[in-house]
């Protein structure tokens, strides 16, 4: 297969979104999800059958439409929906890594974790201790405050999968583009 011109993600993430979507809010969520999308998004988004890899603006726009309509801008009702998508998703997919791992092999296999599920962008991962911060470059989830929040949240929660407690997370957008992801735990 050809590699795709614009940044993409694996279809299993966006299969995802439909599936924790459709058990939060049923096909009535599903239908206003996808009246909120930009037109071109929202064809790719619910095409009968999704690429192999699915543009990251579909996903940008997806999680947009989401915050605007059924999570009704409450960061709660997102948080649950984004905590669903991930456990049907990344978690599914790596359940053995994370169910076994310590959240520092999560930071030193970053680059490794982000290359096989996404097509652009750049992942670093450092630890130290109970500490640990993650920078993701050159890719459009740094472009957004949306976005940003988003996929902050998703790292959160991918430490919390790795048996970590309380974990905390705060994020920037970086002089250089780039956006840090900082994160303690117990």
């Amino acid at each position: 297969m050809a590699t795709p011109v614009e940044p993409c993600v694996k279809r299993h993430y966006l299969l995802a979104f439909h599936e924790a979507a459709r058990e939060k809010w049923g096909d009535d969520g599903l239908i206003d999800i996808r009246a909120r999308m930009p037109a071109r998004e929202a064809e790719e988004a619910f095409a009968p059958r999704l690429p192999q890899w699915v543009p990251e603006r579909v996903v940008i726009a997806w999680c947009f439409a989401l915050w605007e309509g059924r999570a009704d801008r409450d960061r709660a009702r997102y948080v649950a929906w984004l905590h669903r998508v991930m456990d049907l998703s990344f978690g599914r997919v790596r359940r053995l890594l994370l169910g076994m791992a310590k959240p520092e092999k999560l930071f030193a296999m970053a680059d490794k974790l982000w290359r096989d599920d996404h097509t652009t962008g750049v992942m670093e991962g450092q630890c130290d201790g109970k500490r640990g911060v993650f920078v993701l470059r050159d890719h459009p989830y740094t472009l957004t405050p949306q976005a940003r929040a988003t996929i902050a949240e998703n790292f959160r929660y991918s430490i919390e999968l790795s048996r970590a407690k309380n974990v905390i997370e705060t994020h920037a957008r970086r002089v250089d583009g780039a956006l840090e992801v900082k994160l303690k735990w117990l």
